[in-house]
């Protein structure tokens, strides 16, 4: 076994929870997945919590498992109430077990919070008559008799998992979930014995926490998840759930506390929240409670989290969305690797973005996560020189495999450094780490001897100079600028030259986004820090359907605070010398805009694939990837040059 870095010591420091103890301070925490297959877990489960255990975790926690039809009949959740999930998840744990990780079940009613669909038409129970963060419909109010039924259906699930051999199961009680919904005075407006005061509304937690042990015995542990503030105006707060916290932990039927954040969306902090920013929460529990306390909020550094568990923070960090984007972080942080990690940048777009559209989910920078066992990288049958025309997140991502697969790899880029269009998102506030993929690639050619030729242009005569075996192009998109009267106007300026520094702007500035994605408004927000007065014009009526939802509105609001004037349903008519003309996309309404310094265009990429169009026929084994194939996010990049690389 490989010798803690000193370093951190902390981290890799054994810890007894319950009946079991982990070898590690590191958790992944429950996150839905959308892997099961007709309600039963899956062999894309196996192979993505086996990966996890592998990469040496230790401690998984399964994603919420429904514990009754009323909460979570569609075949793409977990449905921990039938008892035909035994046996796929033996052979799970047995395989989790091999690679010393443990492994805890997530069981959970979500009450009201949860989709608008579900598969069986059933009504949503809960707490009352409420609507949540999730949907807009009315719940069912769940009497005496129901509630009973639904602490049994847990209790009966928890021995489900326990005859699977799982070392535990922890109580969803976080996230405005169903248990939740009776601790918040702010959704329990209950008049019996399960509402009111504080005592009454915690009934129902300790009557499931007392009927779970019975069942399960004292060699088996129980934990809970909760928020430790759900930051919502009447809601409970960190001082609520530390009474609450202390009352639940003195029964002495549960063994640990996981500390999450907030409700719905809210829990999955993007890249504009600082790493670890929700950690005192964690923090204030642990001062109230004699069990584990897990802590969570973007930690996903190896060194911040021993930092955490120095200061006597949390027991155990959750690095899930770290553990996501590179599952052999536990152990490249345990054999001094730290620079070989592939860091989360917090983008949302692969693990939480795909699970609010029910699809199952990935990582933007790790396209194998979800897919380990079909995009698994192995050597090549016969080694080739390769050559990959251009150094944005696809080129990078086809190079490292290939190079990984034991070709001899040769990366060309026109421009002088790495990234691609990543560099130039990563000029926007609070965008920084979109930048960070390029230090792993890097570091990744390095290792791997990838010869990376900065400012190179290449032509059809270089390719053919270089007689490579396999030629990949991934030349990008180029910015699409619109074909609006007064389009070609020298005040017309493109969002990405904006963000680059390439283009000169004015003090009064309209951003016209059209793209639905990220681009105009983290320009409209770099131009108001920048002081400029700014208008974003958005002619949908609805958020940008590219981009992530959480991060949508974290942008929107910094927009707000910063005193940009946000319009929505008005589209580019004209433009003027400095008169700028609306029209209506829903009417035909017009408005102008006089005044107008600049106007400033973000109507997404075309493909910029002429250098493969000419190569065509010249090259025995082409290959196109990323926005030169189509414009897409990044992990359509990530996942062509992933796919096209395991294929030479």
């Amino acid at each position: 076994m490989t010798t803690p870095s000193p370093q951190l010591n902390h981290l890799f420091t054994p810890l007894k929870i319950g009946a079991f103890t982990v070898k590690n301070r590191i958790v992944s925490t429950g996150h839905l997945s959308h892997f099961a297959v007709a309600g039963l877990p899956s062999e894309r489960h196996f192979n993505y919590w086996v990966t996890k255990a592998r990469g040496g975790v230790g401690l998984i926690v399964t994603e919420d498992q429904a514990v009754h039809p009323s909460g979570g009949s569609e075949s793409s959740v977990i449905q921990a109430y039938r008892d035909e999930c035994v046996e796929p998840f033996r052979r799970i744990t047995s395989a989790v077990h091999e690679h010393g990780a443990k492994i805890v079940a997530q069981l959970f009613h979500p009450g009201s919070n949860w989709f608008p669909t579900r598969e069986e038409g059933l009504p949503l129970w809960s707490v009352g008559p409420i609507s949540a963060s999730f949907n807009v419909e009315s719940s069912h109010e769940i009497d005496r008799e129901e509630i009973q039924e639904v602490i049994q259906s847990f209790a009966s699930c928890a021995v489900r998992m326990k005859e699977a051999g799982l070392d535990g199961v922890e109580l969803m009680g976080a996230h405005g979930f169903l248990m939740e919904q009776f601790f918040s005075p702010r959704t329990n407006r209950r008049t019996d014995e399960y509402g009111g005061s504080e005592e009454n509304r915690l009934r129902f937690g300790k009557e499931l926490l007392a009927t779970v042990r019975q069942a399960v015995g004292p060699d088996f542990t129980v934990g809970m998840r909760i928020s430790g503030d759900q930051f919502q105006r009447g809601g409970l707060t960190l001082d609520d759930m530390k009474r609450i916290c202390a009352a639940l932990a003195d029964t002495g039927n549960v063994d640990y506390l996981s500390v999450s954040i907030g409700i719905g969306g809210s829990v999955i902090p993007p890249m504009y929240v600082a790493s670890g920013a929700f950690v005192y929460l964690a923090a204030g529990i642990k001062e109230e409670v004699d069990i584990p306390v897990f802590c969570a909020g973007r930690v996903v550094d190896p060194i911040k989290a021993e930092d955490i568990l120095a200061k006597n923070q949390a027991d155990m960090v959750a690095m899930t969305r770290a553990c996501i984007c590179d599952p052999e972080l536990p152990v490249k942080a345990q054999e001094e690797r730290l620079d070989e990690i592939r860091y989360c940048i917090g983008c949302n777009e692969g693990c939480w973005g795909r699970s609010q559209q029910k699809l199952p989910i990935t990582c933007a920078l790790n396209p194998s996560a979800g897919r380990e066992e079909e995009m698994k990288i192995t050597p090549a049958p016969a080694k080739k020189k390769v050559m990959v025309i251009g150094g944005g997140l696809a080129g990078m991502e086809a190079a490292r495999v290939a190079a990984l697969r034991g070709h001899s790899v040769a990366l060309y880029e026109q421009g002088t450094e790495l990234g691609g269009q990543l560099q130039i998102a990563a000029r926007a506030p609070g965008r920084q780490d979109m930048a960070e993929p390029v230090r792993y690639y890097r570091r990744q050619f390095e290792l791997l001897n990838v010869d990376v030729h900065l400012g190179t242009d290449v032509t059809p005569e270089v390719v053919e100079r270089e007689a490579a075996d396999a030629v990949i192009v991934a030349t990008g998109g180029v910015a699409a600028r619109g074909s609006f009267p007064g389009s070609d106007n020298s005040n017309v300026v493109l969002a990405r030259d904006v963000l680059s520094g390439k283009a000169e702007v004015g003090k009064k500035v309209v951003v016209h986004s059209m793209d639905r994605s990220t681009e105009g408004f983290t320009t409209a927000d770099f131009l108001l820090e920048s002081g400029h007065e700014v208008e974003l014009l958005i002619p949908h009526a609805m958020a940008p359907l590219a981009a992530e939802q959480i991060t949508f509105i974290f942008i929107m609001t910094r927009i707000a605070r910063k005193g940009g004037k946000i319009t929505m349903g008005l589209d580019v008519a004209s433009f003027d010398g400095n008169t700028l003309v609306l029209g209506g996309v829903f009417d035909s309404g017009v408005e102008a805009r006089e005044g107008i310094d600049t106007l400033v265009v973000s109507r997404g990429s075309k493909a910029n694939d002429g250098l493969y169009k000419s190569l065509k026929g010249r090259v025995k084994e082409l290959y196109v990837i990323g926005q030169a194939l189509a414009p897409r996010k990044m992990l359509e990049s990530t996942l062509d040059g992933l796919r096209v690389a395991r294929t030479i």
